[in-house]
């Protein structure tokens, strides 16, 4: 077998991470991730180490992911930089997995908008600002984004 190109490579180092943060997105460990993707220990090992594995392999991992059909192969045949999910989420690479489901949401949407506020308005008053902060986490609580008090 040929070794692979510089971009061949390229490509699986990419897919690689991207299995990777969808594994840590499920909050799955390699030997669980493999077992959910139909896939032997060694085969899942060598997909999240950037090395070639069948292309039946690479299916499994979009049934057993939720990646929608054929995304493995568009970023390994560098026709894609992500991965879209069966419920349309895009996976792009280098992305941060985060939890917000601790009330850690709040605030961070709390501090951008403090940030915002000063970057983009520094006229603007402290009682102002908390109306309008006010306001738009009315609205976060009210279209479901945020928990109601």
């Amino acid at each position: 077998m040929a070794p692979p190109t510089d971009s061949t490579a390229e490509h699986q180092q990419r897919l690689a991470a991207l299995v990777a943060q969808r594994r840590a997105q499920l909050r799955l460990k390699k030997q669980d991730a493999a077992a959910t993707c139909d896939l032997s220990y060694m085969t899942y090992w060598k997909i999240e180490a950037g090395q070639s594995v069948r292309p039946s392999s690479y299916a499994k991992i979009e049934v057993g992911f939720g990646f929608r059909a054929g995304s493995c192969k568009a970023v390994l045949d560098g026709s894609s930089n992500s991965v879209f999910l069966e419920d349309g989420t895009e996976l792009i690479t280098g992305g941060t997995v985060r939890d917000f489901r601790s009330g850690s949401l709040e605030e961070e949407v709390d501090r951008a908008f403090d940030k915002s506020a000063q970057l983009t308005a520094p006229g603007l008053t402290l009682s102002e600002a908390r109306a309008l902060k006010e306001e738009m986490f009315r609205e976060l609580r009210e279209r479901g984004v945020l928990k109601s008090e």
